[in-house]
C-alpha cells in the first residue's frame, strides 16, 4: 500500500521544536511524525487516528505510514515513529524482518519510538518471532502464557515514579506487563510509573499486574523511546493526552546529554505543571 505519492509523507500541519545538535547549537526542526497504520485514513476513534489528532494538535507533523512504506524507507523522514494499538505480533509481521530492522537502525541513529498497548509489545525483547522483529528496550513481556495476556480492559491507576508524585487514571486493554532486564546490547530503560491495581480474568486470583512497569521511557543508540502498557490517547475525560506530547517532544530529542535524566518528571512536565496548577 502506497499512502503517498514517490513515498513522500504529507502532511498537513508544521510545527517547529528546539532540538540541540551534537555540538550544543540550538537549532528549529520540524517534529514529523509517522503512526503505523494499515489505513490511509485512520478512523477518528481508533488508536492510530486519535494519536494523529492529539498531535497534529500539538502542532506537530502527524500522518499515517504503512508497513511497505517504511520498508521502502519512509523513516528517513521522520523523527518519531509510533505504534498504537492493535496486535503487536500482527503490526511486526507486516514490517517483517525487513521493516524491523529499519525500525531498529531509526532508534539507533537518533530517531524517536513510542508505543502504547500493542505498541507495548512490538518495542520490548520479544516472546515470538515477529515480536523478535524490534527490539529496542531492554524489557520483556511477563506472564503471557496459555493467553494470560487477554486480562481484559478498564481503568487503572497508575503511580509515577518515585514514589509521592499524584496517581492517574488511564485506560487499559490488554496491555503488556513488563520486566526491565539487563541483557547486553541496549541502552538504558527505567520504569517511569508502576501500575498500582489489577486488570484479571475472573475467577483468576490476580496480584501480578500491581506493581509492575505501566510506563517505560529510555534509549538504544542515539534514540530514544517512551512505552506505555496502557492507552493514553484514549478516554479524553482522563487527562492523559498531554503526555503523549510529552512524550513525543522527548523523544524527538535525540542522543540523551550527559548528565541527563531519564525520568517521570522529564518526560512529563506538563504533568507536573497541571498538579502545581491544582
Amino acid at each position: 500500500m502506497r499512502f503517498a505519492a514517490g513515498l513522500t509523507i504529507v502532511f498537513t500541519v508544521l510545527a517547529t521544536t528546539l532540538l540541540a545538535d551534537e555540538g550544543g547549537a540550538v537549532r528549529t526542526a520540524p517534529i514529523r511524525v509517522g503512526v503505523l497504520s494499515a489505513s490511509e485514513k485512520p478512523a477518528s476513534n481508533t488508536s492510530q487516528g486519535l494519536y494523529i489528532r492529539i498531535l497534529r494538535e500539538a502542532g506537530m507533523e502527524a500522518g499515517p505510514v504503512s508497513a511497505e512504506m517504511v520498508k521502502a524507507g519512509a523513516l528517513d523522514k521522520l523523527d518519531i515513529f509510533i505504534i498504537g494499538g492493535g496486535s503487536g505480533t500482527a503490526f511486526n509481521k507486516s514490517l517483517g524482518p525487513d521493516g524491523g530492522a529499519k525500525v531498529e537502525a531509526f532508534v539507533k541513529s537518533g530517531g524517536g519510538a513510542l508505543g502504547s498497548c500493542a505498541g507495548g509489545y512490538s518495542f520490548v525483547r520479544g516472546h515470538n518471532e515477529a515480536l523478535r522483529y524490534i527490539e529496542i528496550a531492554n524489557a520483556v513481556c511477563i506472564d503471557t502464557e496459555k493467553g494470560r495476556w487477554a486480562r481484559g480492559a478498564g481503568t487503572v491507576s497508575i503511580a509515577p515514579v518515585p514514589e509521592g508524585m499524584r496517581s492517574l487514571k488511564m485506560h487499559y486493554a490488554n496491555g503488556p506487563l513488563w520486566r526491565v532486564t539487563d541483557a547486553p546490547g541496549f541502552g538504558r530503560t527505567e520504569a517511569l510509573a508502576r501500575f498500582v491495581t489489577d486488570v484479571k480474568k475472573e475467577g483468576d486470583p490476580g496480584g501480578i499486574m500491581p506493581g509492575t512497569p505501566a510506563i517505560l521511557g529510555g534509549t538504544f543508540g542515539d534514540g530514544r523511546y517512551v512505552l506505555f502498557s496502557a492507552h493514553p490517547e484514549f478516554k479524553w475525560k482522563l487527562g492523559n493526552t498531554p503526555m503523549v506530547v510529552d512524550a513525543a517532544r522527548w523523544v524527538a530529542r535525540g542522543k540523551l546529554a550527559e548528565g541527563e535524566k531519564i525520568s517521570y518528571a522529564a518526560v512529563f512536565p506538563s504533568m507536573l505543571l497541571e498538579k502545581s496548577s491544582k
